[in-house]
């Protein structure tokens, strides 16, 4: 007899299979390895229970968790041919467990091994990633933090069971998380920040040496190599610069019709599906798949500030307005005139006088607000698309009207995900498609992921388990 398990696995990389065979051939259990279709299938033979014990004490001490790890079944099946020799490319992961473990073993002759190279997942090179950052324990603006304690996170942050699991993850992604301790808040004058482990052997050297000293956390620039946003029990990829999600295949010239279709497969949306893209960089679009093919319906016109101004200029309740917000917040105004090319997000944080005019500032704010509710901003649209110029308006009357930037912030986001829904809704009807993948960096804001899936949830909203949601 021999055990089989089938393991879901929601990408197409290798590596996680490659710790398996690596674990197989150093305990010298028959078994084999296979890997396809969203799953990594393992075949034991049962029968020497001394290798079966050394394979399970192996895996239980050394086999590292990852992002895409799913269900487990396990099943008791005939003795078949188990041999096999499953070969991995090398990826810009972390160190596994054991050479982390060689790598701050005095005993060790990879101790402090600057040139350490993990060969435990059956990589076929050894491929080597530089790490060039610079890492401080003096936070400058704009800097994520790395982790140089795994005991000091809860003291630290507050974060969930599933975010933890996530952040020391054999992928290490980076995640952004609510500052606990008053020290580091006062720091960095952030409630929010992003955080990331030890990933590389410079990181995890460097980390060493400041546990070593009494450092509790060092900065280093933001790279957003790997983001992930974990949302109740959904860990999705935001973006991907490492190469550990799933590769999109060539279905579609336009690159966000290519992620659409890319995704829908994974859903295994054959008959139809209905996009809603919500991207900072590309813009927001909504995407329709049918039987006679897929083109954008729906296609957010650019934000152009300038036009927005003079578009309120010449309307006469949005130019009584725009008077009344420049006499009460003219430093604003001046910003706003002299920096013209901000797009949208970058129009938002002036107005809510953020230090940093980005999507970063504005999402972080709305995560400071913890009632229920949100303003009603308007998102309608116009004559030539998205009303941009109500938009901003509604969002100048509210501040016009002294409302705390954390309540608007959050009813930003909370608007926009109302406006993803409104619109799903009336394609849904349009087409007769009831199938719905959502994509785009801005799912990186909590607020408005949540609301998608609090208010969207009879139709079973789909976040990609394998893709990156954005570029």
């Amino acid at each position: 007899m021999a055990i089989k398990q089938v393991i879901k696995y929601k990408s197409d990389s290798k590596y996680f299979a490659g710790f398996l065979q690596s674990m197989i051939k150093e305990s010298g259990i028959v078994g084999s390895i296979s890997q396809a279709d969203d799953s990594i299938v393992m075949r034991l033979d049962d029968s020497n229970q001394k290798a079966i014990a050394d394979f399970s004490q192996l895996s239980n001490k050394y086999l590292a968790h990852s992002l895409f790890l799913g269900d487990i079944q396990t099943i008791e099946v005939d003795s078949e041919s188990l041999e096999s020799d499953f070969k991995s490319p090398t990826y810009n992961i972390s160190a596994c467990p054991r050479c982390l473990e060689r790598l701050t073993d005095p005993a060790s002759e990879d101790y402090l091994n600057d040139s350490l190279k993990c060969t435990h997942y059956s990589n076929e090179a050894n491929q080597e990633f530089l790490d060039s950052k610079y890492y401080s324990p003096h936070y400058s603006q704009g800097s994520d933090l790395l982790i140089v304690d795994p005991n000091s996170v809860n003291r630290l942050f507050v974060m969930t069971a599933e975010e933890i699991k996530a952040l020391f993850s054999i992928e290490k992604p980076t995640l952004k998380v609510t500052i606990k301790d008053e020290v580091l808040r006062d720091l960095t004058g952030k409630n929010f920040i992003n955080i990331k482990s030890p990933y590389s052997v410079k990181s995890n050297l460097v980390a060493l040496n400041a546990r070593e000293s009494e450092v509790e956390y060092l900065f280093f620039e933001s790279s957003d190599d790997l983001k992930v946003v974990v949302v109740q029990d959904n860990i999705t990829v935001i973006r991907d610069a490492r190469g550990v999600t799933k590769e999109l295949k060539e279905l579609d010239a336009d690159k966000e019709i290519n992620r659409f279709l890319n995704i829908a497969q994974e859903a295994d949306f054959l008959k139809g599906s209905i996009a809603a893209n919500l991207s900072t960089r590309d813009g927001i679009s909504f995407i329709v798949s049918n039987e006679t093919g897929h083109k954008k319906v729906i296609n957010f016109q650019s934000f152009i500030l300038k036009d927005v101004l003079e578009q309120m200029s010449d309307d006469e309740n949005k130019s009584k307005l725009l008077a009344n917000f420049e006499k009460k917040f003219p430093s604003i105004m001046q910003e706003l005139h002299q920096n013209d090319e901000y797009r949208m997000f970058e129009t938002v944080a002036s107005i809510l006088e953020l230090k940093e005019k980005n999507f970063e500032s504005v999402s972080d704010k709305s995560l400071e607000f913890h009632g229920n509710g949100g303003l009603k901003i308007d998102t309608n649209y116009g004559d030539d698309g998205f009303d941009y110029v109500s938009f901003i308006g509604s969002i100048m009357s509210f501040k016009l009207a002294d409302t705390d930037e954390h309540y608007l912030a959050y009813s930003i986001f909370e608007a926009l995900g109302d406006m993803a829904i409104s619109t799903l809704g009336q394609l849904k009807t349009k087409f007769k498609i009831d199938k719905f993948v959502m994509m785009g960096d801005m799912f990186e804001n909590t607020v408005l992921y949540s609301r998608i899936l609090s208010k969207f949830q009879l139709n079973n909203p789909y976040f990609s388990k394998g893709f990156a949601l954005d570029d």
